[in-house]
Formats: structure tokens, sequence, C-alpha cells
């Protein structure tokens, strides 16, 4: 579903009661419902999230790789008031269990390998998706989102959407603050961003993958992988990139979580990709391309 070329001129909608109502209770009946910065509410009897305010790249996301993998992700079930720019409310599936982040302080290394070793087989099923989907047709995917609309990852932006890019050398211009590379001194960054189109081969990233957004059964198996708000077409790299970051975090059990990610040997390794990345948030800090013209 494209969700971002044709956008609702009607006047939005209003939440509908019902779901209004069960949303106020989840509320009042307990505040641990509500999850992340507040946009993300468990419904009484957990069968059903309402997330708010999301953005049109996610949405289709979650629908495509529900459409073309085995991987365990919430399902949209309804989509109100959608805004011009295609932001919408959604509400979805429950997936049941608790965040990894939550348990991983009482698990063994071993049990943390285990996990990251499935996790690899859900990654390499995201690789092997080939074709991007617009309009109903299949085609060559590029940097972006879904269905060929603009991508979204705070990595590039707070709240700024950016692409869709024909091209890996467009994006990796974007990364540099669209400066030519001859402005860069430093090797990391002239080494990587001066491999020939086609080094790199594009692939379907979730962009966010953390023990935060990572959900499990009792049995210690992954019950779910959440939070697709980053997700869409990026450079073959961008994944261990992200999940290097994740696991540079102090925090309880995170040391297990990356000492897995490295002894894993299904998940690639793009070291020389990650000290290039490094390099460039040395130089500008975290959040330079919001203010970028």
């Amino acid at each position: 579903m494209d969700i971002s070329k044709t956008p609702n001129k009607d006047k939005p909608r209003p939440l509908p009661t019902w779901l209004r109502l069960r949303m106020a209770a989840s509320t009042l009946m307990s505040p641990s419902h509500r999850r992340g910065a507040g946009n993300v509410i468990v419904l009484p009897f957990n069968t059903r999230v309402v997330k708010l305010d999301v953005r049109p790249n996610e949405i289709a996301a979650m629908e495509f790789v529900r459409a073309n993998t085995t991987i365990p992700i919430p399902k949209v079930l309804e989509i109100h008031d959608r805004q011009p720019d295609g932001t919408a409310h959604i509400v979805m599936s429950h997936i049941p269990g608790r965040d990894l982040e939550q348990v991983m302080v009482d698990m063994s290394s071993e049990q943390v390998a285990g996990v990251v070793k499935e996790l690899a087989g859900y990654l390499s099923q995201l690789r092997q998706l080939g074709k991007d989907v617009v309009n109903g047709e299949k085609r060559d995917s590029i940097i972006g989102g879904v269905g060929g609309i603009p991508g979204h990852d705070i990595r590039l932006g707070l709240n700024r959407p950016w692409g869709p890019f024909q091209t890996i050398t467009e994006f990796h211009r974007y990364l540099r603050f669209n400066e030519p590379l001859q402005h860069w001194t430093n090797d990391d960054v002239k080494a990587v961003h001066s491999k020939p189109e086609g080094h790199y081969k594009i692939r379907f990233t979730h962009a966010d993958i953390a023990p935060r957004n990572i959900r499990v059964g009792k049995d210690g198996k992954i019950a779910g992988i959440i939070d697709w708000e980053f997700a869409g077409w990026y450079p073959e790299y961008w994944e261990y990139v992200k999940m290097a970051y994740a696991g540079a975090l102090q925090r309880p059990g995170w040391k297990m979580w990356s000492d897995a990610i490295e002894a894993e040997e299904g998940i690639t390794k793009y070291k020389d990709e990650l000290k290039a990345d490094e390099a460039i948030q040395l130089r500008a800090g975290p959040f330079p391309y919001d203010n970028m013209p």
C-alpha cells in the first residue's frame, strides 16, 4: 500500500470513540501499558496495540515484511486519522512476551547467543528481499522507504525524511552533508565512499535492531521483532552499523548482546564502514541533517 503518493484530502478523521475509551482505560489500569515515549499503548487484555503518529514508511515496511517473509512482526489491523504527509495512528496486533532488554540481565551468554543466532536467520530473510513493490509492481529497489517513498532514520535526521536516492553514491553524498568527497580528509570515509557503484548491494534493513525491539517468549525464543520506524532499503552494511551503535550503549546485559553479534557467523560484519560512519558523526554531531538546506 502506497500511502504517501496520494494523501487523503478529506478532513482527518478522529480516532473512533471505542478506541479512545480503550486507550484511556489502558492508561488508567496500568501505566506500564504505555511504552516508549508514550506513543505506544497496549490496550486492555493485551490483544492489540495503538501506535500514534506513525510515519508512512513504517506502515509500508510492516506490510511489506509480513507479505514477503516469515518474520514474526505485528500486523497492522487499522489505520486512522491519516494526515496529508501520510502520518497516521495505527492499531496493530500485540506480540506476546517481554522485550529482550528486560530479561537479558537474567540470561546466560549462551542464551543470548541463541537469540542472536535466531535473529541472524530473520535478518537473512530481509537481505534476500531483492525487489521493491511500487504501485503493485515489482521493481529494482532504491535507497529509501518501501514503494519508492522517502525514508526515515534518526541517524539521518531527527524529524526529517530523506531520499529516496537512486544510487548508493547519492546516499553517501547525503551522509557527508552533500559535501564533495574531496573536501574530506578522513581516510576511512574516503575509502568507503569512493567505492564504485555496485560494490555495495541494496538490502532491506530494519535499521534499529536492538534488545528493546526484540520480543522473547518464556522459552527464550524470539516471539517478534517490533518498531519498524526506520526500516527500508539501505546499503548492505547499514544493518550492522546500526546494531553496533546499539551494542555500544552501556546498559545491563548489553555487552553480552554485543559479544553475541560479533561472534555470530550468520551476521556479516562491516568494520571499515562502521569506522567511516563514526568519523562522519564525530565531525558533525548526532543530528546535523535537520539543519541541512
